[in-house]
């Protein structure tokens, strides 16, 4: 288990009699001294580490995560764990309710997104159980939640190119007010995004939200194709 920011340790303790070995990334001098002294000769190592500089490729394979994430660094911490997906099985975070209700939103809600997409391209993505103010101390003014997410070995229907899916994804919901014809003109003439759509099947007049992601993929492999 990799935990990230296990701060006083509070649950690193029933974590270590769990699992095998864990490895708890913590970026506080003083807490990473206090953890290193306290855990000394255990099944616990302390990583005094920035979590978004540590080398993930120093990790084994088949390593599981648990997280409260700050809300701050939240998607960079996001977008590193998917890059080195290959390593992790499973993701279980404490994120604000609606950060999570983004990433596990689907079509036709306001909280689907290109965060969104992009999590779901490569994990499958669950609410577990919502986490009150009270939990916390200090107590938040917001909601907070639990959530897995569980790595895909590979996306159900790879894109050619995701550098150029996550594109176009971002540059529909940047401008998800508007129909799709009209988003994607930044990016082809919109003649050839009539001929595209329609042989998709497509609705032109259908907004960001309305574009399930599997659509997405056929959409950006199609305007890849030209």
């Amino acid at each position: 288990m990799l935990e990230i920011g296990p701060g006083k340790g509070a649950l690193t303790r029933p974590l270590s009699e769990r699992v095998s070995k864990v490895f708890a990334v913590e970026k506080d001098d003083r807490l990473a001294a206090r953890l290193k002294q306290e855990f000394a000769g255990t099944n616990v190592a302390i990583l005094h580490a920035d979590i978004l500089e540590y080398p993930f490729e120093r990790l084994p394979c088949g390593v599981k995560i648990v997280g409260n994430l700050p809300y701050n660094i939240a998607t960079p911490i996001i977008e590193k764990v998917l890059a080195f997906r290959r390593k992790f099985t499973a993701f279980y975070m404490t994120v604000q309710w609606e950060y999570g209700s983004r990433m596990a939103a689907g079509p036709h809600s306001k909280e689907y997104g290109s965060l969104s997409c992009f999590v779901q391209y490569y994990a499958d993505v669950k609410k577990l159980f919502k986490i009150p103010p009270a939990a916390f101390m200090p107590p938040p003014k917001v909601q907070s939640c639990f959530l897995r997410l569980d790595m895909k070995e590979r996306p159900p229907l790879p894109a050619g190119s995701e550098e150029w899916l996550f594109k176009v994804i971002r540059t529909c919901f940047n401008q998800r007010r508007k129909m799709v014809q009209n988003s994607l003109s930044s990016l082809l003439p919109k003649k050839e995004i009539d001929v595209i759509l329609q042989g998709l099947h497509i609705d032109s007049r259908l907004r960001a939200e309305d574009i399930s992601l599997e659509d997405y993929v056929r959409l950006a492999d199609r305007a890849r194709q030209g």
